[in-house]
């Protein structure tokens, strides 16, 4: 196969506005005799900067706008990227923050919770895709953010904020948590519309969201949230803000949310 064929499909495809591109969609077309021609010339525009593949079999041309740079941002490709894959999918934790008013959490990492098995994280074109696995997604608390190529799911700011505290660890820590509430939390709700989200968190993620969201004063926010757990009869029960680190019988126990105070939240906004 000549690569200059497949790059004349590919530019073609690109003029029509169709960006993604499978292996199965090339040898459909019959530009390849043979798998391993094919896979040279895919190789080739790869090197040329021309495609990228974030994912076996799966290309994204890349457009002029990011050629330059030589890599592509994932909300271009996730939401074709994931029905490839056949998942359920949302964009989800700090990138999911920066998208729901929390500006300043941008980082190198694409963060993306998905049903399933588990899919293995790692580097994609110069950009970390890290994914979080959950048997059942709430999709109810989902919504669809408009990109390049059309539309990707992202979590509510809600559901963003409780799995933040579920997943404090990916995201550098509960300090980390409260800083990014901070800025989420002018989208935030948990009005009656979210009563059926609690489900699907236990009370302890409920527990620290509410202790943080007092911590940083939002006060009302934490008054909701404690009246949908209590609709929702989520029982409380004794923990520690930090699961991971030991307490002892002299720390400080909130009451109202029986959170044992056992590490100091630090942020630079209060």
């Amino acid at each position: 196969m000549q690569t200059d064929s497949l790059q004349h499909w590919v530019d073609q495809q690109m003029i029509r506005g169709k960006y993604i591109f499978t292996k199965e969609d090339v040898l459909a077309q019959g530009l390849s005799q043979t798998e391993n021609s094919l896979k040279t010339s895919l190789s080739r525009l790869v090197k040329k900067g021309i495609i990228i593949s974030p994912w076996q079999n799966f290309y994204v041309t890349v457009p002029t706008e990011y050629r330059l740079r030589g890599e592509v941002p994932p909300s271009f490709y996730i939401d074709h990227l994931m029905k490839y894959l056949g998942r359920d999918y949302y964009v989800s934790l700090l990138s999911a923050a920066a998208l729901n008013g929390s500006g300043h959490q941008r980082t190198m990492v694409f963060q993306v919770t998905v049903n399933g098995t588990p899919i293995r994280s790692g580097i994609k074109n110069g950009i970390r895709l890290d994914f979080t696995l959950r048997n059942s997604l709430p999709m109810a608390y989902v919504k669809q953010v408009k990109t390049q190529m059309g539309f990707m799911n992202v979590s509510s700011p809600d559901l963003t904020a409780l799995d933040l505290v579920l997943n404090e660890e990916k995201v550098g820590g509960l300090s980390r948590v409260a800083e990014v509430l901070i800025e989420l939390a002018e989208n935030m709700n948990f009005d009656e519309s979210n009563t059926e989200l609690i489900d699907f968190f236990n009370a302890p993620v409920i527990q620290r969201l509410g202790y943080l969201l007092d911590f940083i004063e939002e006060h009302k926010l934490a008054d909701r949230l404690l009246m949908l757990a209590q609709k929702r009869e989520k029982l409380f029960r004794k923990i520690r803000l930090k699961q991971s680190k030991p307490h002892t019988e002299d720390m400080t126990i909130n009451g109202r949310w029986k959170v044992i105070i056992n590490q100091e939240i630090e942020t630079d906004e209060i």
